[in-house]
């Protein structure tokens, strides 16, 4: 079976002090600028956030390494790598743990940590090893029974909102900020993005009876 490839330290934005930077702030500062460029470690994701301005609470242990292996093969599953670097290549598993360590609260960092440990758990039951030492074939199953488990009701229309949403479930959670972290690396943006100066396409003869249902804008 294969998957094909396809919003940092602060407080909660509720507490944020009068004209400081909030949450949402820090994420629009990072994805829109060129901090995110290159291949994330957990001291060049912590830089940016200072860099975008976010006020730094005292920094929460990183991920136990038992925890970031975990991390790593669930990253490889949803972004796998192909003609293309997949998540481990793009350092996204570094990224992610400088988010438990600079960004979550502690609450969020706790719910992140036990929906590892619970993904490694089933992974244990199903299969009678770590979700590490799966396979492919069996991530991506214990995966998709995840992503199945999961439902998700709040917003949806946004990157930004459903990362910000304390209500998204961890298989949300770890999907999105897997996504964030690969398409904000060097290697995601460089070889994965394509830039369209005019989207859509030009068409120079048209129906004008028939347009728009020959083009969508």
């Amino acid at each position: 079976m294969k998957i094909s490839k396809l919003e940092f330290s602060r407080q909660p934005e509720a507490s944020a002090p009068r004209g400081g930077v909030s949450r949402r702030d820090v994420l629009a500062a990072l994805l829109a600028g060129t901090a995110m460029a290159g291949v994330w470690s957990s001291a060049s994701a912590a830089a940016a956030l200072q860099a975008a301005g976010n006020a730094v609470a005292a920094a929460r242990a990183g991920l136990a390494r038992e925890e970031l292996a975990v991390l790593a093969a669930a990253a490889q599953v949803i972004i796998p790598a192909t003609d293309t670097p997949g998540a481990v290549e793009a350092g996204v598993p570094q990224f992610i743990d400088a988010l438990v360590s600079h960004w979550m609260t502690a609450d969020e960092a706790a719910f992140f940590r036990n929906g590892l440990s619970a993904l490694d758990a089933s992974a244990r039951q199903r299969f009678q090893r770590g979700f590490a030492e799966c396979s492919a074939e069996q991530g991506a199953e214990l995966i998709q029974a995840l992503r199945a488990s999961s439902p998700y009701g709040g917003r949806t229309f946004s990157l930004t909102d459903r990362i910000l949403d304390p209500k998204a479930p961890f298989y949300l959670r770890l999907r999105d900020l897997t996504v964030l972290g690969y398409f904000t690396s060097e290697a995601g943006s460089t070889t994965e993005l394509r830039y369209l100066p005019v989207p859509g396409k030009f068409e120079a003869n048209l129906d004008m009876k028939t347009w728009p249902y020959q083009t969508v804008i």
